[in-house]
């Protein structure tokens, strides 16, 4: 059995939804579900609440206050309810509970399930009287002890105390989870109704006595007689019979275990491995357990572990199902970053969402690519307030440098900057996208090039790399409509870019109630040889109008008001700078670039200077390609080059501010950063 879903109504900052629905509603799955959200997200409240309707296996105290009641403005409800809903029993996982079970319709079948509620109210008098009951009626009734304790949870609070929970004492939690084992159970104890370990410990008992004791031969006797001469003449009262002794005191199973520590080394252990002792003793249980709830809560799985040690105990709980289920927290972008995404639910704005297929645009491909190339470098997209998606290493240093310029430090915003380093931002995209619609409230600046090359590239081209295209004039539809009289070639576009365009256009479009299955093979090899002797050199109209289709099919990609796409006007990035007014900022750090992998070394100023005397201030495009082709041609590295434009651009920022806010060359990069950095009220 499972927590499948939990509800809240009126817990700390989850109020009350439209018509009575729950201020809180969050589904779980089998096995690890992580839970992330930066602080006060809510992820404490929900590992609260179940905890407040289950209980834990520690046996720990849980008092509820009057904070645990949501307050609107300055009043706070009287009332509070929470609902855990189980699935996934099992017939004998269902027995403990005949009782209170009930039925849940499925596709698959009829299954069992289960409800647990908590209702707490504050009284007139303040004091706090809560009440969990279990049923699927309105009411339900209460719970007896036996089956409550079935589905008691273990729990790790963040930042916790491992020392003191593996450390012998009278709370000592590893005696509580041995105790529990059973290994110490009734069945183990003998004939004379002992375990084992108590006959150990009282011959061990009895040799540290007699090692003491006053009437004994032992070096320890000393200790007692002196204690006792010093008892007798100076502190008891004259008459009184009374005599101290050392002696090793409890003999029952539970005192003996809790003498006992769980250690790791024979020095002291450090936080982190102390850590892991803490989780695998707690996990000791759930190997052998048949009945009951298997669900451990974990805050803050990182606490005290480096990264390597998170991945493996990751490893081991996602592979273990004999453990059950497990809802953990986490801030650590290492642990985002190795989960599979399905197990993941985001905490927004008082609001939950599951990464489950279920709720997400993602497609079964899609998670699969996702888990490949979500790295821990992406993965902090989960814990950003705003999101950059960029293709390339120029994006990913020029846009920080930007942003500062335009005084909007992304930092500042708890903005993330993800490089997907191709077009692949629809799949990252997919992330944020909804089933339902619901938007999340994360302002996603998705900033991709147009891809369109410039006429001057072909210009400079030879003669294989020159692109040819067919201009479809009414003449060209005309001589192909004779050629191919079985295709229909009314929706032609301008322009076929190649044969295999064009051949493809030729299968779609064969018109309707022509004999055959498909076009004749003569006149479609008539077509392509016709394409091959009129296909002429690209021109720059050409250009200009592959620009204006393509930004219009990409401008409607996103309709959702938080997912925005941000394209360059004609190109790449470093060809817009090329044609903007920080051409000459973009020449110098090129130049510098150049010296730089050359070994050699060149200073700002002289760099200005080069460039100011062979571009002067006037630029075209002619220019821009100048300009732009070292970048593309991999003569200088991408990254050295934009490392060197952010240094250029932010050690002026008034001036470069005003820059950017008037060229229109650069207005995609400013509404990018201005969508993920809204300004403050």
């Amino acid at each position: 059995m499972y927590l499948s879903t939990l509800k809240i109504w009126n817990f700390r900052k989850y109020g009350i939804g439209d018509n009575g629905a729950p201020g809180l509603e969050v589904h779980f799955h089998e096995g690890v579900n992580v839970l992330i959200g930066e602080n006060d997200s809510g992820k404490t409240a929900i590992i609260d609440a179940v905890r407040y309707v289950l209980r834990t296996k520690s046996g720990e105290t849980i008092y509820m206050d009057e904070k645990d009641f949501h307050m609107i403005g300055n009043i706070r409800s009287k009332s509070l309810k929470i609902e855990c809903w189980f699935e996934g029993v099992s017939e004998i996982e269902a027995a403990p509970f005949l009782e209170w079970i009930g039925l849940k319709k499925r596709e698959e079948g009829i299954h069992y399930c289960l409800r647990l509620t908590l209702n707490a109210t504050i009284l007139e008098d303040g004091r706090i009287y809560p009440v969990v009951k279990a049923g699927m009626g309105n009411q339900g009734t209460p719970m007896d002890g036996k089956a409550r304790d079935l589905l008691r949870v273990v729990y790790l609070k963040p930042l916790r105390d491992a020392l003191q929970d593996m450390t012998h004492g009278y709370k000592s939690r590893i005696a509580q989870i041995l105790q529990a084992h059973s290994l110490f159970g009734d069945s183990k104890r003998g004939e004379d109704g002992k375990h084992k370990l108590e006959n150990l410990y009282q011959q061990l008992k009895k040799e540290i006595d007699e090692y003491f004791d006053q009437n004994k031969s032992d070096d320890g006797k000393v200790i007692t007689e002196n204690i006792n001469d010093i008892l007798v003449k100076h502190f008891l009262l004259a008459g009184e019979q009374r005599k101290a002794s050392l002696s090793l005191t409890g003999s029952d199973l539970i005192d003996i275990l809790r003498q006992l520590d769980l250690v790791l080394e024979s020095n002291k252990s450090g936080l982190g491995s102390l850590n892991l002792l803490c989780v695998a003793a707690e996990l000791l249980l759930f190997l052998e357990e048949k009945r009951g709830l298997k669900l451990t809560l974990i805050e803050e799985l990182e606490a005290h572990l480096h990264p390597q040690y998170q991945l493996r105990m990751l490893d081991y709980i996602r592979g273990k199902e004999g453990f059950g289920q497990f809802i953990l927290t986490t801030h650590s972008i290492t642990l985002a970053a190795n989960i599979p995404l399905q197990n993941l639910i985001i905490l927004r704005d008082n609001r939950v969402f599951s990464m489950d297929k279920e709720y997400t645009e993602c497609q079964d491909e899609d998670y699969k690519f996702l888990h490949r190339f979500l790295d821990a470098t992406k993965s902090n997209l989960f814990f950003a307030r705003g999101v950059v998606m960029v293709e390339g290493d120029s994006e990913n240093l020029l846009l920080p440098a930007i942003a500062e310029v335009l005084e909007r430090p992304l930092h500042e915003h708890g903005v993330s900057i993800v490089n997907v380093g191709s077009t692949a931002y629809k799949r990252y995209a997919k992330i944020f996208q909804r089933k339902d619609g619901q938007q999340m409230g994360i302002p996603v600046a998705i900033v991709t090039d147009l891809d369109v090359k410039s006429i001057e590239y072909y210009k400079d081209a030879d003669e294989e790399r020159k692109r040819k295209i067919l201009h479809c004039t009414d003449d060209v539809k005309s001589d192909l409509e004779k050629i191919c009289s079985s295709v229909d070639f009314t929706s032609l576009p301008e322009y076929i870019k190649t044969k295999n365009e064009l051949n493809d256009f030729i299968t779609q479009h064969k018109k309707a109630g022509t004999r055959g299955r498909g076009v004749n093979k003569k006149e479609r090899e008539a077509a392509i040889k016709y394409f091959e002797s009129n296909a002429a050199e690209i021109t720059a109209e050409a250009i200009s109008h592959f620009r204006q289709k393509k930004a219009e099919a990409l401008s409607s990609i996103y309709p959702n008001d938080d997912i925005k796409l941000f394209v360059a006007k004609n190109w790449t990035l470093e060809y817009e700078i090329a044609k903007s007014a920080l051409f000459k900022e973009l020449a110098m750090a090129v130049l510098l670039a150049k010296e730089e992998q050359a070994g050699k070394t060149i200073n700002v100023e002289d760099a200005k200077k080069t460039v100011d005397d062979k571009y002067g201030d006037i630029t075209n495009d002619s220019v821009a390609y100048e300009i732009f082709k070292p970048i593309n041609d991999g003569v200088v590295s991408k990254a050295i080059v934009a490392q060197y434009l952010a240094e250029i651009l932010v050690s002026e920022p008034a001036f470069y501010k005003t820059v950017f806010e008037a060229d229109e060359h650069l207005a995609y990069l400013v509404e990018a950063i201005k969508h993920v950095t809204p300004k403050k009220a």
